[in-house]
Formats: C-alpha cells, sequence, structure tokens
C-alpha cells in the first residue's frame, strides 16, 4: 500500500510541475528579416504586429478552450481511477482508496494536458494575421512563443 501510495505522490507532483512548465505565453508570429523588416523601426514593427492579431481577436471567434479542460479532465479521472483500481489490485492495497488517488490523478493530469494548449491560437487566426502583416510588407516565416 506504501508504494501505492508513494507512486501517485510522485506522479501527482510531476503533474503539477510539467503542466505549470506547459504554460507559456500565447505565439507569436516570427518574421523573416527582409527590407520592410530591416527598415522599420522595431516599436512600429510591434505596433504592427499587435495591431493584426487585435484585428484577429475582433474577427476570428476562437474555440471554448474550458469546455476542452473539462472533458480532458473527465478523460484523465476515468482513465486514472481504472489504472489505480488496477495498481490497488495488483500490490494488494485497498483498490478503492486507489481508485481514488487515480482519479485524481488522471483527473489533474487531464486538465494540465488540455491547459497547455490554453494560449494555443487556431489556424484561421494565425493565417489572418499573417494576412495582415504581409499586406503591411511582412513576410512571416512560422509562430513561437518568445
Amino acid at each position: 500500500m506504501r508504494v501505492a501510495s508513494s507512486f501517485f505522490s510522485f506522479i501527482a507532483v510531476a503533474a503539477v510541475f510539467s503542466g505549470c512548465a506547459s504554460l507559456t505565453t500565447p505565439k507569436s508570429p516570427d518574421l523573416f528579416p527582409n527590407e520592410k523588416l530591416n527598415r522599420t523601426p522595431q516599436g512600429q514593427v510591434r505596433g504592427d504586429v499587435n495591431e493584426c492579431m487585435a484585428l484577429a481577436d475582433q474577427y476570428i471567434q476562437q474555440p471554448n478552450k474550458y469546455a476542452e479542460m473539462g472533458k480532458q479532465g473527465l478523460i484523465g479521472g476515468a482513465v486514472g481511477a481504472g489504472t489505480g483500481a488496477l495498481a490497488g489490485t495488483i500490490v494488494g492495497s485497498n483498490p478503492g482508496r486507489s481508485t481514488g488517488a487515480g482519479a485524481a490523478v488522471g483527473g489533474i493530469l487531464g486538465v494540465l494536458n488540455a491547459a497547455k494548449d490554453m494560449n494555443e491560437r487556431s489556424p484561421s487566426y494565425e493565417r489572418f494575421v499573417e494576412h495582415c502583416l504581409q499586406k503591411k510588407g511582412y513576410e512571416i516565416t512560422g509562430w513561437s512563443s518568445k
């Protein structure tokens, strides 16, 4: 029983730390150093990017990411409960307690897994921003967290 509870404690701590590390700032476009970028002051470049992103925020509807977090939490809880029950049975501890611990850990992992995508932009959003910036003369090479 002690082995199972130590294992679940380790998994829970690892899940929290990996989940917190994955919560990053939203992605922004990476710009190719063409003539437009090289001759434009950095402040104006940031302003142009922010303007295009604000337009995308206004016109592109983003999906409800909290619903996805809830769904992933439920799935993770169910998988965790099954895994906990199995682990409790194998090591000979109280299956009810192991099931509850597994469900809690699985739910946390599910929510954290979905939370890492909270700052992701939809492909439509990214295309909108890219189009806006291209009309201003910039070339976009991709998206990354800065």
